[in-house]
C-alpha cells in the first residue's frame, strides 16, 4: 500500500475512535461508571488531537507539494535561446 492510503486510513481510524469513545463516555456516565467515563474521555481527546495533527501534517505536505509544482512550472516556462543564437 502507498503511504497516502495509510495516512488516510489512520485519520479515519482517529475519527472513528473519537466518535466511538465519545458515545461510550455517555454510556459510562449513565451506567454510573465514572472512572471508566474519565478514561474514555481522555481517549476521545487523544483521538481528536491525533486527528488534528494529521490534518495539519497533510496541509503542510500540500503546501510543500504546491510549492514544488509552481517551482517546476516556473522553470519550464522560462524562454530559452534558440540554437545558434549569440547567447550560447
Amino acid at each position: 500500500m502507498r503511504t497516502g492510503y495509510n495516512e488516510a486510513l489512520a485519520m479515519l481510524g482517529y475519527l472513528l475512535g473519537a466518535v466511538a469513545s465519545s458515545v461510550l463516555v455517555e454510556w459510562a456516565h449513565e451506567g454510573g461508571r465514572e472512572s471508566l467515563g474519565e478514561v474514555l474521555l481522555m481517549c476521545s481527546l487523544l483521538f481528536e488531537v491525533a486527528f488534528l495533527f494529521g490534518v495539519v501534517r497533510l496541509l503542510f505536505r500540500g503546501v510543500r507539494w504546491g510549492g514544488r509544482v509552481f517551482a517546476r512550472r516556473g522553470r519550464t516556462t522560462t524562454p530559452q535561446d534558440p540554437p545558434g543564437s549569440p547567447g550560447r
